[in-house]
């Protein structure tokens, strides 16, 4: 018995010790990706068009929020989002809704129209399902929100997961930041 205890308590003290370093590195993971090429997607906006990140290459600075419908930062970060879009729009960024729960166009229109904390959400940036997870995949989501900020070049300058009130002020810091070169 004593010989299973013991065990047991390897068991748990080597799996702290392998999962602290990947804690690590997950944390920093946002870091990582800046300056690195950010993965081509093409997904469907809500009225079944296509939207590709090509095709703003070269012309626009995109912003993509990675958000869910029961992600409860997600939903509080959207009308801040919808500020910092209605704020960059005509100096030419372009923000993009990725939905992250792997459901269609359809889907989210109804859940928004169905809600009440989505429908007050207000936001007119285009949004967009990914309803295979080929984005959200190319893009490692971990945790949602996650915001990304890709140059006219199409190379990620700014990476960020989580939301907490304030976080917008990195948000037009890294967008001014683009805007000035």
């Amino acid at each position: 018995m004593a010989q299973a205890a013991l065990g047991f308590v390897r068991l748990v003290l080597c799996a702290l010790c392998l999962s602290v370093p990947f804690a690590a590195w997950a944390e920093g993971d946002d870091e990582a990706w800046i300056g690195k090429p950010a993965p081509a997607f093409q997904v469907k906006d809500l009225d079944g068009k296509d939207l590709r990140l090509s095709d703003f290459a070269g012309k626009k600075l995109v912003w993509i929020n990675f958000w869910g419908l029961r992600c409860g930062p997600c939903i509080q970060e959207m009308p801040v989002l919808e500020k910092v879009y209605k704020t960059y729009e005509a100096r030419g960024v372009v923000m993009i809704g990725l939905n992250s729960d792997g459901v269609d166009g359809n889907h989210i229109r109804k859940a928004v129209a169905e809600r009440p904390e989505l429908k007050s959400m207000g936001v007119t940036f285009p949004m967009a399902a990914d309803p295979e997870f080929k984005a959200i995949d190319a893009y490692q989501l971990a945790g949602a929100p996650l915001n990304v900020l890709v140059d006219k070049e199409g190379v990620i300058r700014y990476r960020h997961t989580g939301y907490e009130p304030g976080d917008e002020a990195q948000y037009t810091e890294a967008i001014d930041k683009l805007l000035s070169r």
